[in-house]
């Protein structure tokens, strides 16, 4: 007998979580090969693709926010990034006490090898691009904001920017 009643809404949005921990598995293999030939660890390749290359430098608490970790963690990985030859680190000129954090000629090649090689493979490759534009819809729905991704370098203290966002509520996408 055909089941004519489908899966309730928990079930499904189970079945879709078991979907998106598949998905995300089958494209961290992808690049197992290339982390070994770059000597890095998957939290240390996570930090570099977190880093774009044509945005501001971000800052160390930045990349903390975006990697949503404690800002110790941020230091250790950038050490670690540092030690390869990847990254930089500077102070910011108006607070010495801040650190920015840029990628080396060599961080920028490893980080577009990486990019490169789990976007070119990934499960998403094989949809059409009606499909991936769907699903990229659908993911931008559920709160996956591909902006969020890389590191925003934060606006300059006390701009309106920063003092428009302390007065005004967040909205509903918020």
């Amino acid at each position: 007998m055909v089941d004519l009643v489908g899966p309730t809404d928990d079930e499904l949005t189970h079945a879709v979580v078991k979907q998106v921990f598949l998905l995300a598995g089958a494209i961290n293999a992808l690049g197992a090969d290339l982390l070994k030939e770059l000597d890095l660890t998957e939290p240390l390749a996570n930090a570099l693709w977190r880093l774009d290359p044509d945005a501001p430098p971000p800052s160390m608490r930045a990349l903390a926010s975006a990697l949503n970790c404690d800002p110790s963690t941020v230091t250790f990985l950038t050490d670690r990034l540092e030690q390869r030859g990847l990254i930089q680190r500077r102070p910011v000129p108006a607070n010495r006490r801040q650190k920015v954090i840029s990628l080396t000629p060599q961080g920028v090649e490893a980080r577009s090898r990486l990019v490169r090689t789990l976007t070119t493979g990934s499960p998403f490759a094989q949809l059409s691009p009606a499909d991936r534009h769907h699903l990229h819809v659908l993911l931008a729905r559920a709160g996956a904001d591909p902006d969020m991704f890389t590191c925003q370098a934060p606006a300059p203290s006390g701009s309106a920017t920063d003092q428009d966002a302390a007065t005004t509520p967040p909205g509903p996408g918020h």
